[in-house]
């Protein structure tokens, strides 16, 4: 994928944010394996990573970005796709508002991001 070490811009009430979604594909130890980095606009010294375990990502050659994984989403089907915008705002809302503050500092690491998919509505999101 093109541009994987950019990161991206994203208003979120009001406030701003640097995200990206990142994985490896090659490694087969640790997959599926993934992370979203956030960012925070107006303090750049926090640096907020979410890791996903158990949502398997499809990663074929290079549609991810239009396509995703089925699963449900308070009980209506829908495609998960977390290199979206639109995922990954949700996410930094959740996190925000229940894991960390904007104005912490340093780097804070959230290793359960498959139970906050969970907790924000999401299910049956494991590969098929």
């Amino acid at each position: 994928m093109k541009n994987r070490k950019k990161l991206r811009y994203i208003v979120v009430k009001e406030k701003g944010y640097l995200w990206n979604y990142y994985y490896d594909n090659m490694d087969f130890a640790n997959y599926p394996y993934s992370y979203y980095l956030f960012v925070p606009e107006e303090n750049q010294r926090l640096k907020v990573r979410v890791y996903f375990t158990r949502y398997a990502p499809n990663m074929n050659i290079d549609v991810y970005t239009a396509e995703g994984t089925p699963c449900l989403y308070k009980g209506e089907p829908c495609v998960l796709n977390l290199c979206r915008p639109y995922f990954a705002g949700q996410m930094i809302e959740y996190v925000f508002a229940n894991r960390c503050h904007a104005s912490d500092l340093g780097e804070l690491e959230i290793r359960d991001g498959d139970a906050i998919l969970e907790a924000m509505g999401y299910m049956d999101f494991y590969a098929r």
